[in-house]
């Protein structure tokens, strides 16, 4: 389109003058978006492209000439305009702007070309009447649904016209799916159904088939003894080296599990990297059976200094800290699952006295007897606590107020741990007795 512009002075037609030029230069670019009728009517009517005609195929490329639009461009071979947006998404490296398409762009148009041909007719002409033969062409059939159609006689009585010569083809047979893979499946106890009664046997014969052991190795530790007046070679314990992240309120270090302790040894004994040793506190004095030991947990060396052991705590019962004593761990014996015969008439003595000052309120607690080893005493053993009949008239008879099952043993004295209680009231130098027997 041509310009006037209009100035005055003549410094404005200078300036005129000299944008001609620019203003040339621009017209060369053609605004794709909009397309008079007249080019549109042009379109329609082009030769076609160098390429296209009597080859039935697209070329791959279009070299764009002065006046041509992407609108004129996808009418020219693709016979629609409202395509021109496929030709610029295939060039977008070329056109930046789909509105303005210089002369000597080279366009990409191969990716359309099988998008856009029209199939060519190749089928053969069915003859009228005729049934067709075939996925694509649909004709009307009287009698069947089938390619397969009997010869059709017209209601006017004409000659009838021959079916097409059956398909000679057979299609490639379907072969069924595959099998899934195989998955690995793991089946449980609580994946089958099961009935009422085969539940309550099983919960029956869980009862019924515990693994029994009469004595385990936690109960051996922790029972603790009367010392018997025996002296027997303590080490002090010194705490913990690890020093504390806050201010201690108290001069006692205390120590937990997995944590450094140092010990001093006694005088005339020395330990070595890997020995256990059994941490524990001296509680009160029983007359004429010593002091009671009361373990707090075990100790493993693992390094030895000329004036004291490192260990590290591997078992706690109680708090750890300076001033307890240590004593080399005596060995547990597993008697494993045997159990103790029943005994008549067996080993008779008296209960010293209680670990512990406080009322009996259940098991697991510790009661001394004065029968151990020199009497045969062995861990496993079962006693019982009675109280004998008075023999006055109209009083009760003897009755059994708990049992007591021996979980550590010394030379005069045994440790007992309360397994069933019936009455309470157990009070020092009440009669026991030997009610069962570990095999020997």
């Amino acid at each position: 389109m041509r310009r006037t512009t209009i100035c005055r002075s003549n410094r404005g037609v200078v300036l005129a003058l000299v944008a001609v030029p620019l203003v040339v230069g621009v017209l060369r670019a053609q605004d794709t978006t909009h397309v008079d009728t007249t080019r549109a009517q042009d379109t329609t009517h082009a030769a076609p492209a160098p390429g296209v005609e009597g080859t039935g195929q697209l070329p791959a490329t279009h070299t764009v000439s002065r006046g041509e639009t992407l609108w004129s461009i996808s009418q020219l071979y693709f016979g629609d305009p409202l395509l021109w947006p496929e030709i610029y998404r295939l060039n977008t490296s070329v056109v930046e702007d789909p509105h303005w398409i210089y002369p000597g762009e080279v366009l990409t148009l191969a990716p359309l070309a099988g998008l856009a041909q029209a199939p060519t007719d190749t089928a053969a002409t069915v003859p009228q009447g005729a049934v067709a033969v075939g996925d694509t062409v649909h004709a009307d059939t009287v009698h069947a649904d089938t390619v397969h159609a009997d010869t059709v006689k017209a209601d006017t009585g004409a000659a009838p016209i021959a079916a097409p010569p059956p398909d000679t083809t057979q299609a490639a047979p379907i072969e069924p799916p595959p099998p899934p893979p195989a998955t690995e499946s793991y089946q449980t106890i609580f994946d089958r159904p099961r009935s009422r009664t085969e539940e309550v046997r099983d919960i029956l014969r869980a009862y019924a088939n515990q693994p029994y052991r009469p004595l385990r190795r936690g109960e051996f530790y922790t029972a603790g003894w009367l010392t018997e007046k025996e002296t027997l070679p303590w080490g002090d314990v010194l705490g913990t080296t690890s020093k504390p992240a806050i201010h201690r309120l108290s001069e006692r270090t205390t120590a937990m599990r997995f944590e450094e302790i140092a010990i001093r040894p006694p005088a005339q004994a020395s330990y070595h990297v890997g020995d256990s040793l059994l941490l524990a506190r001296l509680g009160r004095q029983v007359p004429d059976w010593g002091d009671v030991v009361v373990p707090v947990g075990v100790a493993r060396v693992t390094a030895v200094q000329p004036r004291q052991v490192l260990a590290d705590v591997i078992l706690q019962f109680g708090q750890v800290h300076d001033g307890q004593l240590a004593l080399p761990l005596e060995p547990f014996k597993d008697p494993g699952q045997v159990r103790p015969a029943p005994v008549g008439q067996g080993l008779e003595g008296h209960i010293i006295d209680a670990r512990d000052l406080r009322a009996l309120s259940g098991a697991q607690q510790i009661y001394f007897i004065d029968k151990g080893r020199a009497d045969g005493v062995v861990p496993g053993d079962v006693f019982e606590v009675y109280r004998p009949a008075s023999g006055e008239v109209g009083s009760a008879s003897e009755e059994v107020l708990v049992q007591l099952m021996i979980v550590h043993a010394r030379e005069h004295s045994a440790s007992g741990l309360v397994i069933q209680v019936t009455q309470p009231d157990v009070t020092p130098g009440m009669p026991v007795r030997l009610v069962k027997k570990m095999p020997s």
